[in-house]
């Protein structure tokens, strides 16, 4: 999915004439702490204005274009949501704007919007259940995964690969998979020497019996 799938068109940007009183209310309207500032002939985004920067102004009346803007923070309409995601983690903003190729402003992505559409990309609410995978960033690859999961007929919905904090050799791979019970994954990995955990207590007690019954076999066979 593109920024452009995500755009809000009707969103008016302020102009450098426009007073700072007008940036207040816009960001309390919006809900947000930095609004675009875009000069109207051009569509071009001449930086933005923020709530740090006119919250001390003894003047509100005081026109945009006096004061000293911040950089403009936006992003092309063809990039990914995944960087749209980044980009507003990384400035911590409720909104981005959008510019095309030109670089000219043609509107916003709203930050639920985002988040509704990595929540659909993920398909969290769909219903199966999730199993974690740890791994060496070096031993990553999808391949042998998705073919032994794939091999217990299972089919795989969303998939995010997280680096340990403390770590940064580690990998947590979660995999949301169409199944309830995966304790056949589970155990198919396990058996490759994958490293896993679940948060399905249907699975937890599978694998527990598993290996009680393992260790019933081992005792048998003395």
């Amino acid at each position: 999915m593109l920024a452009k799938q995500l755009l809000d068109k009707d969103f008016t940007p302020l102009h450098p004439k426009d007073a700072a009183y007008a940036a207040l209310a816009k960001m309390d309207a919006w809900q947000t702490t930095n609004i675009p500032v875009v000069e109207p002939a051009t569509s071009k985004m001449l930086g933005q204005v923020t709530l740090k920067l006119i919250s001390d102004l003894e003047d509100e009346s005081t026109p945009l274009s006096e004061l000293t803007l911040e950089n403009p923070i936006f992003t092309f309409e063809h990039q990914h949501v995944f960087e749209v995601a980044r980009q507003m983690l990384y400035h911590e903003i409720r909104l981005l704007p959008v510019v095309d190729e030109a670089e000219q402003f043609i509107g916003i992505v709203h930050k639920k919007d985002v988040l509704e559409a990595l929540s659909g990309m993920l398909n969290v609410s769909t219903v199966g259940s999730v199993i974690t995978v740890e791994m060496n960033s070096v031993d990553f690859t999808l391949t042998e995964l998705v073919h032994l999961i794939e091999q217990e007929e299972a089919k795989i919905l969303g998939l995010t690969v997280e680096r340990d904090n403390d770590d940064h050799t580690s990998l947590k791979i979660s995999i949301k998979l169409n199944l309830q019970d995966t304790s056949a994954v589970i155990s198919s990995l396990q058996r490759h020497g994958y490293v896993t955990s679940t948060e399905n207590k249907h699975d937890l007690l599978q694998i527990d019996m598993s290996s009680r019954a393992d260790e019933l076999i081992r005792y048998l066979d003395l």
